[in-house]
């Protein structure tokens, strides 16, 4: 009988180690995917805040516009644009809608005098 219960409380034991181990194999593996993810959607928001700065320098007048915003399904795109007294202030923002991340950047932007 002492053989029957010593062999059933090492299984159990064994089993109990094992489950523990596959649970923290799982969750490092579930941490990395979702880092992953999250490393994927800044280097995207990048990429956008990289498209918007280019587009903002392309434009050749500021008078009429304030606010400019770009609609994704992934990302909140937008910039405004502040009149100061010899340059426009412009800030551009890059948000996430699906994770945590944004991104803003200032741009000051020289008016040519005539």
């Amino acid at each position: 009988m002492r053989k029957k219960s010593f062999t059933l409380f090492s299984t159990l034991v064994l089993i109990l180690i094992f489950s523990i181990l596959i649970i923290n194999i799982f969750e490092t593996k579930s941490m990395s995917s979702s880092n992953i993810q999250k490393q994927y959607t800044y280097i995207q928001a990048k990429n956008h805040l990289k498209f918007l700065e280019e587009y903002i320098y392309s434009l050749k007048d500021f008078k009429t516009i304030d606010k400019i915003e770009i609609e994704d399904n992934h990302f909140g795109i937008f910039a405004d644009i502040i009149k100061e007294v010899k340059n426009y202030e412009v800030d551009l923002y890059v948000k996430s809608k699906l994770h945590n991340i944004s991104i803003h950047k200032k741009l000051i932007i020289d008016i040519p005098i005539k």
